[in-house]
């Protein structure tokens, strides 16, 4: 619905890519809106976003009825995020993907420039830099926090690469939460009030329909830490230890 109202959907179906982008974030932030800041989203954010730092930060944020906070596509010379969400002392915009990767990028990478505050680093098209120096622009001095949403695999790989090249506004923090974790999250709220019940099932059937579920249940001994920024095969194997001696001595034999 808030797609539609703000104008994102194509009615000759061009660029569809973005048009299903854009009605995912309408229909997930503009159904949450409705129910209060510290009852879903904090506990969905403050549980599930990468890095820990930024997780804790969101957790901080104490708000109840939040409509008046969000702002969806907001414009600026530099690119148009997703959300922007104004919070008395935090600030976070929201880029969403879901089936593109980012809208731009460059070869540029600023990594041997960590630590030399002495030298101005270059600015890149990357997507998410661009956007991060929009959010640097606003709230003063409030916490500033840059959040990007995708599947999995994207979001890791993304996150990983920009940071590694050094290319975030340093007043800006970069974090993630994928759209699996989101919907895993949205499974765990526990909500008193039936309508706002009705509110999450919905979301639920929604990331469930657009093929988030992921696999949650296999119960194994495991004597090594599980690192959940890594990935694990596991795969039966044909071989298996036997031992077919014994101690049995037969009856009336004779040793030779």
């Amino acid at each position: 619905m808030i797609a539609e109202i703000k104008g994102k959907l194509s009615r000759t179906g061009h660029n569809l890519n973005e048009s299903l982008e854009d009605n995912l974030t309408g229909n997930f932030f503009g159904a949450l809106k409705y129910i209060p800041f510290d009852l879903a989203l904090r506990k969905i954010f403050s549980a599930g976003v990468y890095p820990s730092k930024v997780s804790d930060l969101i957790g901080k944020i104490n708000a109840d009825f939040w409509s008046d906070k969000i702002e969806f596509w907001p414009y600026d010379k530099e690119g148009e995020m997703d959300a922007f969400l104004n919070f008395d002392d935090t600030i976070i915009g929201i880029e969403v993907k879901y089936a593109s990767g980012l809208s731009s990028d460059d070869a540029i990478d600023n990594s041997s420039m960590i630590d030399k505050q002495s030298v101005e680093a270059e600015d890149s098209k990357n997507q998410l830099s661009r956007e991060s120096r929009i959010i640097s622009r606003k709230g003063e001095c409030k916490t500033k926090i840059l959040l990007f949403i995708a599947n999995r695999e994207s979001c890791r790989n993304v996150y990983n690469d920009v940071v590694n090249r050094n290319i975030i506004s340093n007043d800006v923090q970069l974090a993630y939460i994928s759209w699996q974790t989101i919907l895993v999250e949205l499974e765990k709220l526990k909500l008193d009030d039936r309508y706002y019940r009705v509110i999450i099932d919905d979301l639920i059937s929604l990331l469930t329909k657009k093929g988030f579920e992921s696999f949650k249940d296999m119960h194994i001994d495991f004597d090594e830490d599980i690192d959940q920024e890594k990935f694990y095969s596991f795969y039966a194997t044909d071989s298996s230890d036997s031992d077919f001696e014994t101690n049995s001595k037969i009856k009336g034999a004779n040793t030779l």
